[in-house]
């Protein structure tokens, strides 16, 4: 059944790219002209890494409202966003702002969204929210021209949502936010910083303030949780997974 080979295909995709070819395709399957993608990862300090992410088919003027989504001051009055923070379900909607399965004022809020997608050509759609582990909030949508009546959308529902789920996965896997990051202590991870730029276990000492047995130490707890040995492995190691910026 190509529903599920296009489920398998998305989730062994190597590139980005492939991913949001593969969007556009089940959209495109599903009766929908156009498909978006947005996450807010819930935010790492000192990560280094970005945590918006999104990718979309629009036109360039209408993609932009995904994009601009990383301000959270925007994110924050956006009627998508809102509508996965509320913790609703897959729902339906069109340029006569009518929004199935929503809180009433996140649907009086839409209005203007709604308003603008009809002047861009967009006549209705669906927004499917995506839960997972480290997610501040994230949806996918996709659009049509094709109609106006929330009944030909809803049996899409199901599957776009499943397919969300999946895309999801795949997105985790290629941006590595899937993989585990050790919870170094503020001092392991100063220690590391040191001695990634090539300062000695007593120069460390110097600048920190402690002995130098106690620099050798926090190298050493940092390197057992890292799952290496020795320091060199562990600056690497912590280099690779954005725990320190040397």
């Amino acid at each position: 059944m190509q529903y599920f080979d296009d489920i398998d295909r998305a989730l062994a995709a190597t590139t980005l790219g492939e991913l949001t070819g593969i969007a556009s395709q089940v959209s495109g399957r599903h009766g929908f002209n156009h498909s978006a993608y947005a996450a807010r990862l819930r935010s790492r300090p000192g990560s280094g890494r970005p945590n918006y992410h999104s990718f979309n088919d629009f036109a360039p003027e209408w993609g932009r409202t995904y994009e601009v989504l990383d301000d959270d001051r925007i994110a924050d009055r956006d009627a998508r966003v809102l509508h996965v923070r509320a913790g609703m379900p897959s729902t339906a909607w069109n340029v006569d702002g009518r929004v199935g399965f929503t809180e009433r004022m996140i649907g009086q809020l839409a209005g203007g969204i709604l308003r603008s997608a009809g002047e861009h050509g967009i006549t209705s759609g669906i927004t499917v929210p995506v839960g997972a582990p480290g997610l501040s909030w994230s949806f996918m949508t996709f659009t049509t021209d094709a109609t106006k009546d929330l009944r030909d959308l809803l049996p899409t529902l199901p599957s776009l949502t499943y397919f969300a789920s999946c895309l999801h996965v795949a997105m985790a896997r290629l941006q590595g936010w899937d993989e585990k990051r050790p919870d170094l202590s503020q001092r392991e991870i100063e220690v590391l910083h040191w001695a990634a730029v090539g300062k000695s276990s007593w120069e460390m000492s110097m600048i920190i303030g402690v002995s130098e047995r106690t620099v050798n130490f926090h190298l050493y707890q940092a390197a057992r949780k890292l799952d290496v040995k020795g320091r060199r492995a562990a600056c690497a190691r912590a280099t690779a997974l954005g725990l320190i910026h040397p």
